[in-house]
């Protein structure tokens, strides 16, 4: 949680939240700061569910829309990320 308040302060302060119009989903094969490109499943990765839930209950990211940019590894992978969002984001805001 504090990481992203660290990065969404900063976002701001060099762009303006305001600016922000979209994000793309995925968790991350490689560790912060590895600068490995590598896409995972949503809660699968470095994220992880407690990442994402703590990503998708931030106040200043609740009416941004999320594009999916996760592996195809089954005909259903889109459908599966998609659900692990919705039940990560009702569990942020179940716990809040």
């Amino acid at each position: 949680p504090d990481g992203l308040d660290a990065f969404l302060k900063e976002f701001d302060d060099r762009l303006g939240l305001d600016r922000l119009a979209v994000a793309h989903a995925n968790d991350s094969k490689g560790a912060l700061g590895s600068h490995l490109d590598r896409h995972e499943h949503i809660g699968k990765g470095e994220i992880g569910a407690s990442g994402w839930r703590t990503i998708l209950g931030h106040p200043d990211l609740q009416e941004l829309p999320f594009i999916i940019e996760t592996p195809r590894t089954e005909a259903d992978s889109d459908e599966t990320n998609l659900a692990t969002l919705k039940r990560l984001a009702a569990e942020s805001a179940a716990a809040r």
